[in-house]
């Protein structure tokens, strides 16, 4: 598996975030948090992913942009990707973010891209 690749991966990744909070934001809202969707908070998610689709399209087109820094750019994101493993589980023992599979299986994911960035990107 290159790093192009996984650095693809960890865009599809976020991109499919950024669709689940465009096209079901009260899906989310519920799925993650247990609250109903509210005006200010699907305003809040419009923000979130119009972010984290900049920053997808970004690590989408770094290996054909920047082929000789893709390497550092790799090892950001995964310290990028554990910080979000390390908030999303956070939350979830908190009791914030609800006790689910799903949400138990998203830091881990993370962490999985993270670790898979890094380990790629020292090779």
């Amino acid at each position: 598996m290159s790093l192009s690749l996984i650095m693809r991966i960890s865009a599809g990744y976020t991109g499919l975030w950024v669709l689940m909070m465009a096209l079901t934001p009260a899906m989310v809202a519920g799925d993650l948090f247990g609250v109903e969707l509210t005006a200010p908070l699907h305003a809040q998610m419009q923000f979130t992913a119009t972010a984290a689709a900049a920053v997808a399209s970004i690590q989408w087109m770094v290996p054909t942009w920047a082929p000789a820094s893709m390497a550092k750019f790799a090892r950001l994101a995964a310290i990028i990707w554990v910080v979000f493993a390390l908030l999303n589980a956070s939350l979830i023992s908190s009791g914030t973010m609800l006790a689910s599979v799903q949400n138990y299986s998203t830091p881990i994911i993370m962490a999985a891209i993270a670790l898979l960035l890094w380990v790629k990107s020292r090779s």
